[in-house]
């Protein structure tokens, strides 16, 4: 086997690509970027390209046009044919429009907004196929980010980029720990059904008590969880990291648990704790307030409502547990990571 690919990069290089994460430009530069940062810190061909959902030749093809352009191989060469009667501003006010307006809109509001407010006429079906660039048709959701400290979540951020650098080079251990709940009843969801008619999704008779659960997620590596009846509380969440430190201490390796600022992840008598995981080799990171977006076990949640349990009723909380750990299994196969659920010596486990 011939030499691994690697690229170098000086420290305004990696400087100057990482402010490409916020800055406005295509969503294919700012990933082009990343992957060049990410071999430039040791990432292999093949794990940048897991990691990316890619093809190994299109990221050797990025990393090969960095070594022979530079920062100009980032962007998209100019295409030949008609000019656009729009500019890039104009789907940047639409853009701005879409972030700032405490509403939603479709592809005919959107075209009638751009028409009167900057004179560009396009038909609502052109103005999706432009704005399928950058823009897609989905669900809208409640945010917090109003309430955000934004020095804050920089310095975290900041923070966290280091951690999982040091995770990608093998250094540590990095995990994602975080708590969610299903019910009996999903939420109704798209599906395929003949013409003219809508499939009604019937409601079982009792609503049921909350299915919750706690898990530990490791990109690309692994997910350990635990289902409890009711809520999570301070002994299931001692349990599991009582285990994780365990095995930290047995490995002799550091593993640092990113987690949110929950109630039972302060409470005293996980506090006196914290000392004792620290000798052993587990410490935790703390996410900013109002921050669930930087923690990537939300979009795993996220998923298993949406895509494994959307459109389902269920008769009892045995039958929506059992479909919770079929919905985490099949996660795990689609993103190649192993699961491993734990049972709690709580009052109502499953």
């Amino acid at each position: 086997m011939g030499a691994r690919l690697r690229v170098f990069l000086t420290e305004k290089q990696d400087k100057d690509l990482l402010n490409l994460r916020t800055a406005k430009v295509p969503q294919k530069v700012k990933d082009r970027a990343e992957v060049i940062r990410l071999n430039a810190h040791g990432w292999y061909v093949e794990k940048i390209a897991a990691h990316f959902n890619w093809a190994s030749q299109t990221v050797r093809v990025v990393l090969h046009k960095w070594e022979k352009f530079g920062r100009e191989s980032l962007w998209e060469k100019p295409g030949r044919g008609g000019k656009a009667k729009w500019k890039e501003e104009d789907i940047e006010f639409l853009e701005a429009a879409l972030k700032k307006e405490p509403r939603t809109y479709n592809s005919f509001q959107l075209a009638d907004k751009l028409e009167k407010e900057r004179s560009i006429k396009l038909s609502p079906d052109r103005l999706r196929r432009v704005l399928k660039k950058g823009i897609i048709w989905k669900r809208a959701s409640p945010s917090h980010k109003g309430k955000q400290d934004p020095k804050q979540r920089d310095i975290k951020q900041s923070d966290l980029d280091m951690l999982e650098l040091a995770a990608a080079a093998g250094e540590i251990d990095l995990k994602y720990l975080d708590e969610s709940g299903f019910c009996a009843w999903s939420k109704p969801s798209y599906t395929y059904y003949k013409k003219c008619q809508q499939k009604r999704i019937q409601q079982t008779k009792n609503r049921g008590r909350r299915l919750s659960i706690v898990g530990l997620f490791e990109p690309l590596s692994s997910f350990v969880y635990g289902l409890v009846i009711g809520g999570v509380d301070r002994k299931a969440y001692i349990q599991m990291m009582e285990q994780e430190a365990e095995a930290a201490a047995e490995m002799k390796r550091l593993r640092i648990i990113v987690q949110d600022n929950g109630p039972i992840h302060k409470c005293q008598e996980v506090k006196k704790l914290w000392s004792k995981w620290e000798e052993q080799g587990l410490y935790i990171f703390f996410l900013p307030k109002y921050c669930s977006e930087m923690n990537p076990i939300e979009l795993e949640w996220q998923h298993i409502k949406e895509d494994e349990l959307a459109g389902q009723m269920f008769d009892d909380e045995l039958e929506l547990a059992y479909a919770v750990i079929d919905g985490v299994e099949a996660r795990g196969k689609r993103g190649n990571y192993s699961t491993q659920r734990i049972k709690f010596k709580s009052r109502h486990p499953t």
